[in-house]
């Protein structure tokens, strides 16, 4: 497989929480999920029903229910197409950069002041540092809160599976919680400690009159010194007193303002000018580099994304610009229909339900063509007829005209690739695609989604339950849990080489693996409630290898190799060594026997 450093990252998915508001209440479906998908690849998101793995992928492709919303991160989609931004320049839009450019001028009287109002802001800092703990005093609590804390955990053998935990000796549990109730009485005195000598610092410094008179004073007088600066200027004919250098930087800043708004409703423009003015005006206030791009991205990030300015066109007038395309800031139609379809397309589980029953399939492929392409009606005509013999239809021509129920569910599956693939998207998604159909069916399919992404180079993200479906196309895999990926590798690290015990289950239900005369293996228990926050690991109620700190914390995402990744406690050093399970072990050699066996 060639090395993920070398490939594009298409779409980076960051620290992503995605909510529902069900009858009143709030259920948490995705948990704070980073994911990188690259360009050209293969990835299967797998997991039990109620993972969360068809509401990841239509978080990013902008097809969650009317009730759901992504609470916290981002999602940033790389596409030079989409990013693309043109604005002409009519006399609207003119009168609209002069004002843009206006507020951004009288703004910039503020940079006069900067370095007095920094200084405002460090005296101030300087005051309330006189009143609490220094920063290395607090590192130094905290590293010893922490080195209790860890020291508690260990005597209270938190990293010890459950069974062998209660198994103890009751004596020896006795010593431990004693020791262990000391150590928590030391961290409560230590912050009492902490408590305290904050609690000092502030009576220390209100006692001293004479020091909190003077800098009250010097804060006076900073305040002062700032105002005279941003009054003063002696150039009439540029009544904000601002450099050449300044203006230009302004214009600039103006166009990426326009480009970035202008595509909203005029209620919505008004509403993100007010908030780019107060972010811009306290940015100017502070000093911050208005040259720098990280800065102005993080301005931007109030109210749109930012289109940067690339250029103009004197002869069409037309402003020219380039966009970071955050998923998690779309929010209005015209912006996911340049993405949806578009870019991002996807192929359901059901066909019968995928089609509009009394629309021929030439013209339900069409349909979507006319929408996002601008091509006549003949050309879009020309293109579903192509569509339609790639994806394996015979007599296309002849078969333009036929409504879905003469089609098989094979074919009527076949249409749905072409309807999705038809604007020839950056990135497919593939909601269990072969569920509804027969087996042989669905090899045909699998093979089908395959061939034409080497063809058209498409990225392919499977959401699938079925393992042995990703063992035949997938390149990565991404083991989903309760909103979380708790484990993600290579397809031969995860088969191979699985670290999560969610994931020994689910390969461990593996049909292949099952003996004859013997039941099936089935993961224990029921996933947890998303209503509720969810304290620990959340597979750790299901988990016969569970540690007693798998009920209390929540397990951070370990490293094992520079593509593998799982998030388990049995990864950490102190944990007990855990074997895979053994009916898991030798996977490869155990499904070729199977294999064998079953041809037999």
């Amino acid at each position: 497989m060639e090395n993920n450093k070398e490939r594009k990252v298409l779409l980076s998915l960051k620290d992503v929480e995605v909510k529902f508001n069900v009858r009143g209440r709030i259920l948490t479906a995705i948990r704070r999920v980073s994911l990188d998908i690259y360009e050209n690849e293969s990835l299967a998101i797998v997991g039990e029903s109620g993972s969360g793995k068809s509401v990841l992928t239509k978080t990013f492709a902008g097809m969650l229910e009317t009730n759901g919303f992504i609470s916290n991160g981002s999602i940033i989609f790389s596409d030079d197409e989409i990013s693309e931004t043109t604005v002409k320049l009519t006399p609207a839009n003119k009168r609209s950069l002069k004002n843009l450019t206006d507020m951004l001028n009288k703004n910039s009287v503020l940079e006069r002041g900067a370095e007095e109002y920094r200084q405002i802001l460090a005296k101030k800092k300087e005051i309330e540092a006189a009143q609490s703990l220094s920063e290395d005093e607090e590192a130094d609590y905290a590293a010893r809160i922490k080195q209790l804390t860890d020291n508690a955990v260990d005597k209270n053998n938190y990293m010890q599976t459950l069974d062998k935990r209660n198994a103890d000796d009751a004596a020896e549990m006795a010593k431990l919680k004693a020791d262990v109730a000391s150590l928590n009485e030391q961290r409560e005195a230590l912050e009492k400690e902490r408590a305290a000598l904050i609690a000092s610092r502030k009576a220390d410094y209100n006692n001293n009159k004479e020091k909190a008179l003077k800098d009250r004073e010097e804060l006076k007088n900073l305040e002062a010194q700032r105002n005279a600066k941003i009054a003063a200027h002696d150039n009439p004919a540029n009544p904000n007193g601002l450099s050449d250098e300044v203006i230009v930087r302004n214009e600039k800043i103006a166009k990426e303002l326009l480009l970035s708004i202008e595509r909203y409703p005029i209620s919505t423009q008004m509403k993100f000018r007010s908030k780019l003015n107060k972010a811009f005006k306290v940015a100017m206030a502070t000093g911050e580099d208005l040259n720098d791009p990280e800065v102005l991205n993080k301005i931007f990030e109030v109210a749109a994304f930012r289109v940067e300015y690339r250029s103009y066109d004197e002869e069409k007038e037309e402003l020219h610009g380039y966009a970071i395309i955050d998923c998690a800031k779309v929010k209005y139609t015209k912006d996911w229909q340049a993405i949806r379809g578009r870019r991002i397309a996807t192929v359901f589980q059901d066909p019968m339900t995928s089609l509009n029953p009394v629309i021929t399939i030439g013209k339900q492929i069409m349909t979507v063509i006319l929408k996002h392409q601008k091509c006549s009606q003949a050309e879009a005509k020309r293109r579903t007829i192509d569509i339609m013999g790639k994806v394996g239809i015979p007599n296309p021509e002849e078969r333009f005209n036929d409504y879905p129920f003469e089609y098989s569910g094979g074919m009527r599956q076949r249409i749905v690739i072409a309807i999705a693939l038809s604007c020839q998207p950056k990135i497919l998604i593939c909601d269990e695609p072969t569920t509804a159909l027969d087996v042989t069916i669905q090899a045909q399919i699998i093979r089908l989604i395959k061939d034409l992404q080497q063809e058209l180079g498409y990225t392919t993200v499977y959401i699938t339950h079925d393992l042995g479906v990703v063992a035949n196309v997938a390149e990565r895999v991404a083991v989903l849990y309760a909103g979380q990926i708790v484990e993600i590798g290579t397809v031969e690290e995860v088969f191979y080489d699985p670290r999560h015990p969610y994931t020994w289950a689910l390969l461990s239900s593996l049909p292949q693996l099952c003996e004859k005369g013997t039941d099936l293996f089935s993961i224990p228990g029921t996933p947890p409630s998303l209503y509720n926050k969810i304290k620990g690991d959340a597979f750790a109620p299901r988990n016969k290898y569970a540690m007693a700190i798998d009920l209390e914390k929540e397990p951070p995402m370990f490293k094992i190799t520079d593509t593998h990744y799982a998030k388990t406690w049995l990864l950490d050093p102190r944990a007990p060594k855990m074997e895979t399970p053994e009916n898991i072990q030798n996977l490869h050699e155990k499904m070729q026997k199977s294999y064998v066996e079953y041809k037999a």
